[in-house]
């Protein structure tokens, strides 16, 4: 039950929105941004595998305060294990203040750039 109401609840959060492979998901929101390509995709897939749903209609606006607060309600240890996926993945520290202050995909996206010191764009 609880997977068709989180179903319903990302349909609603991303109605209307195209679907968007990495590589377009990249070029639309990041690219010139001094991001690399591989912590885009990362992200993007730690967050898809995290929170169990399909994030090829992401924005990098998206707000996990607001608009996709709701994964939460599922999930209330999914932040912790996105910040854990993100250590892990990029070989970074991310501490309780940085996670408090980081609300949108492109603040996680940004994030992770900073402390891994990328500024190459591919």
């Amino acid at each position: 039950m609880d997977s068709l109401r989180k179903a319903k609840k990302v349909e609603a959060a991303f109605a209307g929105r195209e679907s968007l492979a990495p590589d377009q998901f990249y070029e639309r929101y990041f690219r010139g941004k001094g991001v690399s390509i591989d912590v885009v995709n990362g992200v993007r897939a730690i967050l898809e595998a995290q929170l169990g749903a399909d994030m090829s209609r992401l924005a990098d606006t998206d707000d996990f305060s607001r608009n996709l607060s709701f994964f939460w309600d599922f999930d209330s240890m999914a932040s912790v294990e996105i910040a854990c996926a993100l250590e892990e993945r990029f070989a970074i520290t991310i501490t309780d203040e940085e996670a408090e202050f980081t609300k949108t995909v492109g603040d996680i996206v940004g994030l992770v750039t900073r402390k891994i010191g990328t500024s190459h764009v591919d």
